[in-house]
């Protein structure tokens, strides 16, 4: 089987006879529906493969279905990503230069990127991703496709979007904490990061410990545990500053001191401070008093908060190993003049009770994991998430904690940091969650950002809306919908604007740019639109809100929107008929991670651009990532394989249902080669079977025939099923396997093709070649014209479950057969060869359809005789008294 000569074949049949171009038929149901847009800063590789295979499996069964259906594409290029990339490459960087050369960038071409600009390497991407889209088979109506940021169509478009957002009072501008990068002097939205997507600013508690008249904050998000502190760390290789903050003067990281200007507070350099006059000495815990010493840690990130951590080795798994491990370490200790028995005798300090601990809680799961050192990093976040999740949700304080002691932890934060701050023993700062690098390659802090435009997202009555979009929709797997639910109601107000990077500039306030994830959350309405656009070349100018209104909202009155914007009447109409027709979208299909932000944003858009809930999202579907033969992806492993290599190695349908049916729900696809055998080794016996279909010729109908019908029909059953909701994995077990299983038996216990059934082999061969089409695109395209069809299986019709057409007691006899067969075997593999063989069996129907198929056992096996009796039968050959073993179901076997 030539896969590529295949693919080649079947993509250029559908190109020539544009049967993926959806238009307007009033007589057909529509189902609209579009891959999750990519950015055009490389191609699609491995990584997107499951997302959009799934969604193109799941386009295309329902275009078979009977729907109209669109499926479309479009490219992101709001924000850093290029920017960031072009930047690097002008430095020489060779991990981007190799990154996009494997991406299929020549030399030319990324000399082309750097002279060009953001534009030019933009469209250059795009066309590589369309590209490997088509050698894929996504079947996508490429005449909506559009480029954000870069089409002036549609930023005019998300103009329209924001000034509406801004009316309806959605879009306000304020004071708020914001993930900022400050090379780019740019809030930095989840989809501008190189690293930390998903992380948020934070306020953190700072407990102010004292060396002398000097403070030294510890930030923690945790403050009972400043009971059970024990020592402070600090990096031996940062640099460490004097600062004077209001009338107190602090010792924190040099990194520091940029965040807390950034966060408004009054802080200026005094003077910096020696490590070594820190390690090694004491610091006074402002709420216990104790006198805890100083210590050197390499793992602490000078750039994290205030650059020194305070260490609680009771309740914290990463504290207890560091200190454990220090204490073996002399040298260490001889180099900052610390004493050995003064590190020695420091012992964890128990805060919290919690059931299934002990005293020392991350004592007791550092040793039950087995985690010997600090750098066993994997093993201590897992171990920190495990004990941190646990001590709050269920944990309560020890007498150690005084008048916050015997109180959960759960619901003691707010008063411990109220009482500690009006002491005078606490202050608070933001950071990220966790470390926040920009595509600019720099690490992003926290800054209080003044009169930034903010989505109110913390607003309730938005909030309600969104959850009323929640409770109509359907969701695959129906687990999610509590993911959804969550994130609306701890979702606050998010900056949606920043002042770098690509994108459409806030109508109302031009040194602002609308961020990544706030302008690809309602483009999926432009695609009903954009074909229109680019066909008639319509300009942006003449895009005015007043179009968009009359056509996306039923706003204002036709002849004079025409006239105001200079665009036709009937091409307004064209627009405003596309839209209502093929509007809402009744799939989007995202992988997990973009539950908190870009998929749950998108309700809230839709919800507040659209009052009317018909033009609502009707369903999402969420999935897993992309693991290689068990491992993360990761460059350094080799393992980020782009798709259009994939394809050249394997051809387009075994690299699409290999991973599109991997797993299913929200787990995790894992992409192994050793499963394409196991594929092809099918596909190739539908070939053949398809090759050979000449041959059968019988007409009669005997059981075999029946059984054959009933399971056929069972497979329908299953795989439709499945694939409804989006459960691909299962709904290959009936397809691929199940049936094509059975047409091996059913050829088999025929004799062979030219024994077989004609029509029965034939629906079959339909049959199987429709369920599988989804994935197997190419290849069951070509097997069904080897059939002699003239239509495209793309657009045929998809197989219908029949249960008349079940022959429940046809089905359990030949299971039973099955059954008996699979005995005779074993008992022959366990006594050898044998001569004759006799079956027993209770009623006379099993002893009927036994009779008919007793030459095809005497065949297999190489008996001489095969008798089958009924076990009551008087007269029947029974010399070891095996009939009285007979079951219903399982017939009682002698054989000689």
């Amino acid at each position: 089987m030539d896969f590529a000569k295949i693919d080649k074949k079947w993509q250029a049949a559908w190109a020539d006879s544009e049967i993926f171009q959806a238009n307007i038929d009033p007589k057909k149901k529509k189902f609209f529906t579009s891959i999750i847009i990519p950015y055009v800063n490389g191609n699609i590789h491995i990584g997107h493969s499951f997302t959009y295979t799934r969604i193109d499996a799941y386009a295309r069964f329902k275009r078979m279905q009977g729907f109209n259906t669109l499926l479309a594409e479009g490219f992101h290029a709001t924000g850093e990503p290029i920017l960031g990339a072009i930047e690097r490459l002008k430095k020489n960087d060779q991990s981007q230069i190799e990154t996009l050369k494997m991406y299929g960038a020549t030399d030319t071409d990324l000399e082309n990127f750097k002279k060009e600009g953001p534009e030019f390497a933009a469209r250059f991407w795009m066309e590589k991703i369309i590209e490997s889209s088509k050698l894929m088979g996504f079947s996508v109506d490429w005449r909506r496709k559009f480029v954000t940021a870069i089409d002036p169509a549609f930023n005019r478009f998300i103009e329209w979007q924001y000034n509406t957002l801004r009316k309806k009072g959605y879009v306000i501008q304020g004071t708020h904490p914001v993930i900022w990068c400050p090379h780019d002097q740019s809030p930095t939205g989840d989809h501008d990061r190189l690293e930390g997507e998903g992380e948020s600013p934070t306020e953190f508690i700072l407990l102010k410990f004292q060396i002398g008249d000097r403070i030294v904050p510890c930030a923690t998000l945790r403050p009972e545990t400043i009971y059970g502190v024990t020592n402070l760390w600090i990096n031996p290789n940062a640099e460490y500053v004097k600062a004077q903050v209001g009338k107190e003067t602090w010792i924190i990281s040099k990194e520091a001191v940029e965040k807390f200007k950034d966060q408004l507070r009054d802080i200026t350099i005094t003077g910096s401070v020696s490590v070594k006059e820190l390690i090694g000495k004491y610091a006074r815990n402002p709420l216990t008093d104790a006198e805890i010493i100083i210590l050197p840690g390499d793992f602490v990130d000078a750039a994290t908060a205030t650059g020194v951590v305070m260490s609680v080795p009771a309740h914290a798994p990463y504290d207890y190993v560091a200190l454990e491990e220090l204490k073996k370490n002399t040298l260490m200790l001889k180099k900052y003049g610390i004493g050995i028995a003064d590190v020695k005798k420091i012992e964890p300090i128990s805060v919290i009770k919690v059931d299934g601990f002990g005293e020392h809680p991350a004592v007791d799961i550092s040793e039950k994991m087995g985690i010997k050192s600090a750098s066993e990093t994997d093993k201590l976040d897992e171990a920190t998430s495990q004990l941190y999740k646990k001590e709050y949700h269920t944990g309560v304080t020890r007498e150690i904690a005084g008048k916050f002691s015997g109180k959960k932890v759960s619901e003691i934060k707010d008063a411990l940091t109220d009482d500690f701050v009006k002491r005078n023993s606490a202050d608070k700062m933001w950071d990220p969650s966790n470390i926040v690098v920009c595509r600019c390659t720099n690490r992003c802090h926290v800054k209080i950002l003044e009169n930034q435009w903010f989505l109110k997202f913390s607003d309730k009555d938005w909030k309600e809306k969104v959850k009323r979009c929640i409770a109509q929709m359907k969701f695959y797997p129906e687990g999610s919908r509590m993911q959804f639910l969550n994130t609306v109601d701890w979702l606050d107000d998010k900056a949606c604007a920043r002042k770098s990077g690509l994108g459409t500039r806030l109508p109302w306030d031009k040194e602002w740019i609308v961020e990544t994830l706030s302008d690809s959350v309602i483009y999926m309405a432009y695609y009903t639109i954009a074909g229109i656009i680019n066909a008639d070349k319509i300009s942006a100018e003449n895009l005015t809100d007043e179009v968009f209104d009359y056509v996306f909202l039923g706003k204002g009155e036709l002849k004079q929107v025409a006239k105001n914007s200079g665009i036709d009447e009937k091409t307004i109409e064209a627009m405003k008929e596309e839209f209502e027709y093929f509007y809402p979208v009744d799939m989007r299909n995202s992988a997990k991670e973009l539950v908190q932000n870009h998929l749950t944003y998108a309700l809230f858009h839709h919800v507040a651009i659209w009052d009317n809930p018909k033009y609502w999202p009707k369903s999402y579907g969420i999935n897993g990532f992309v693991t290689v033969s068990g491992e993360k992806m990761a460059k350094s492993k080799g393992n980020i394989i782009p798709l259009k290599e994939l394809v050249a190695q394997h051809g387009a349908d075994l690299v699409r249902i290999n991973i599109a049916t991997s797993n299913e729900n929200m787990d995790d696809a894992d992409w192994r080669e050793d499963s394409l055998k196991t594929f092809s080794s099918r596909l190739k016996f539908l070939e053949a079977v398809v090759d050979d279909f000449k041959k059968a010729e019988r007409q009669t109908t005997n059981a075999l025939d029946i059984y054959m019908t009933s399971v056929m029909q069972e497979s329908v059953k299953g795989a439709t099923e499945n694939y409804e909701v989006m459960k691909f994995r299962s709904g290959a077990q009936y397809s691929m396997f199940q049936l094509l299983n059975e047409m091996r038996h059913y050829i088999d216990r025929c004799g062979g093709i030219e024994h077989c059934n004609r029509t029965v082999l034939g629906a079959c061969l339909s049959t199987a070649l429709k369920l599988i089409a989804p994935f197997t695109s190419h290849i069951s395209e070509e097997l069904w014209s080897r059939l002699g069809n003239k239509d495209f299986i793309a657009v045929s019709k998809w197989p219908e479950f029949d249960k008349s057409r079940i022959d429940a007691k046809v089905v359990e006899l030949e299971n039973i057969f099955k059954k008996t067969h699979e005995d005779i075997n074993n008992i022959l593999k366990l006594a050898g060869k044998k001569k004759n063989a006799y079956l027993y069996f209770v009623t006379d129907k099993e002893v009927e359809y036994f009779e008919e198929s007793a030459t095809y056992l005497k065949h297999l096996f190489g008996f001489e005789k095969l008798v089958v009796h009924k076990a009551s039968d008087k007269n029947k050959y029974d010399p070891q008294n095996k009939s009285p073993k007979a079951k219903y179901g399982k017939p009682a076997i002698y054989l000689e």
